[in-house]
C-alpha cells in the first residue's frame, strides 16, 4: 500500500458501546437519536439505515433464531505497528556506510515518538549459519519487544556487529518474513513491516528478493500481511530496490538516503516516514463484549472533516475485489477475521482527510440470545 502523506488521522481510540448501541427484535425496526446525524439524501445509507434487510434499520440478523440484534458504532483503532529493521552488514558496508546507518537506527529507537512501538533487529548475512538459507534468519538478532524496553538490546547489538560477508538479500527477506509472521500469529493482530537497509544488490538473485517481498504482502488466507520497505544508500541498485519496494506493498519506490554526513539524518527521516505511514489503513475489528458479530454486517464509515458527510466503505471479498475508485475494505481472514484492511482507493481517501477526520467501524448486527 502507498505511504500516506498525512498521518494525523491515525491517533484513534476505541470508545464504549453504550451510547451507540441499539437493540431490536430481528426483523423489526427501531431508530436511535445518536444515529440521526447520518448522511441524508445522498444515496449513501445513513447510520440508521445500516446494512439491514427488508427494511430492517436495526442491522442485519446474523442468526434468525438469535432473538435480538444489536448494532454499535466504534471509533476505529489502528492496528499496532511492529517493525523489523533488516540491516545489511556485508563487507561493502564499510565505516562510511555502517557508522551513519547504525547511528540513525540508535537515534530512531531512543526517541519519545516511538514509545510503545514494537521493534526487532536482524542482519544479513546472518550471524549464524551460512546466511544463504531462510532458516538462518528464524531467530532475530534482537527479538521483537516494545520500545523503550528494546533500546539497550538494539544499541548493544549494533555495537557488537561489524560488516562482513556477502548480500543474501532474498534469503534474509524470506526468513525474516517467516519470523515476523510467527510473532504476529503468537501475539495477535499487528501491522507488520520489514525495513530493508542496504548499500548493495542481492547476491542470491533479484527475482528471489522480489518474490519474497511479494509473498509477504500477499499472504495465504489467514496469514499476517507483511509489508517490505526498501531503503538504499550509495552503491545500492535502485532499480532492484524499487522492484522490492513495489512488490512489498509498503511504498511505490525505495527511499534513497544518499551518502556522507547527510545520510544519517536522511535514514532517520525515512524510518520516521515508514513509522507514521505503515499503519494508516489497517484497523482492529472490534470484539463485542457479548453476543456474536455478523462479519458481513460491518461497514467502515469515514468522516473527512468537521461537519463533512460520512463516506461508507463496504466489505469486498479480498484485495482483488477492491474497486479502482469505489474502494471498500476486506478482512485479513475471511473465515475468522480480526483485522480490517482498506482498499487502496479508500486508503487514499482516508490519507487525505483533514485534521478532524475520523474513521468509525459500524457493527451492523451483534446477535444475542434473549
Amino acid at each position: 500500500m502507498k505511504i500516506p502523506t498525512i498521518s494525523r488521522f491515525l491517533i484513534l481510540s476505541v470508545v464504549g458501546f453504550g451510547a451507540a448501541v441499539m437493540t431490536s427484535a430481528c426483523g423489526e425496526s427501531e431508530a436511535r437519536e445518536d444515529f440521526d446525524a447520518g448522511v441524508p439524501d445522498s444515496g449513501t445509507p445513513t447510520a440508521d439505515s445500516g446494512p439491514g434487510i427488508e427494511g430492517d434499520s436495526g442491522g442485519r440478523p446474523f442468526d434468525p433464531d438469535a432473538g435480538s440484534c444489536e448494532s454499535a458504532s466504534i471509533e476505529a483503532t489502528a492496528v499496532p505497528l511492529t517493525l523489523v529493521v533488516l540491516l545489511d552488514r556485508s563487507g561493502s558496508m564499510n565505516p562510511n556506510h555502517w557508522t551513519p546507518a547504525t547511528n540513525a537506527i540508535r537515534a530512531f529507537v531512543d526517541r519519545a515518538e516511538v514509545v510503545g512501538m514494537e521493534l526487532g533487529l536482524s542482519y544479513f548475512p546472518s550471524k549464524s549459519g551460512s546466511g544463504s538459507n531462510p532458516t538462518d534468519y528464524a531467530s532475530l538478532a534482537v527479538a521483537i519487544n516494545t520500545l523503550p524496553q528494546n533500546v539497550l538490546p538494539v544499541v548493544n547489538s549494533l555495537a557488537a556487529t561489524e560488516p562482513n560477508g556477502g548480500t543474501p538479500m532474498g534469503a534474509a527477506l524470506e526468513g525474516t518474513i517467516i519470523a515476523l509472521r510467527k510473532y504476529i500469529r503468537d501475539t495477535g493482530p499487528r501491522a507488520g513491516g520489514i525495513v530493508l537497509v542496504t548499500d548493495g544488490d542481492p547476491t542470491d538473485g533479484v527475482s528471489r528478493a522480489v518474490s519474497a517481498a511479494q509473498g509477504g504482502a500477499n499472504p495465504p488466507a489467514g496469514e499476517p500481511r507483511i509489508s517490505t520497505f526498501a531503503v538504499g544508500m550509495q552503491g545500492a541498485s535502485f532499480g532492484t530496490l524499487n522492484q522490492i519496494a513495489a512488490a512489498g506493498g509498503g511504498s511505490d519506490a525505495a527511499f534513497n538516503v544518499g551518502q556522507g554526513a547527510a545520510m544519517q539524518q536522511a535514514l532517520l527521516g525515512a524510518l520516521d516516514t515508514i513509522r507514521t505511514g505503515a499503519i494508516g489503513c489497517e484497523y482492529v475489528l472490534p470484539t463485542p463484549d457479548r453476543g456474536v458479530l455478523d462479519p458481513a454486517s460491518v461497514e467502515v464509515r469515514f468522516t473527512p472533516g468537521l461537519n463533512d458527510p460520512q463516506v461508507v466503505f463496504r466489505k469486498v471479498d479480498s484485495l482483488a475485489g477492491c474497486g479502482a475508485t469505489t474502494g471498500g475494505f476486506y478482512y485479513d481472514d475471511p473465515v475468522a477475521p480480526t483485522q480490517i484492511r482498506l482498499c487502496p482507493a479508500s486508503c487514499e481517501a482516508v490519507s487525505s482527510g483533514a485534521e478532524a477526520a475520523k474513521v468509525d467501524i459500524f457493527l451492523g448486527c451483534i446477535a444475542t440470545i434473549d
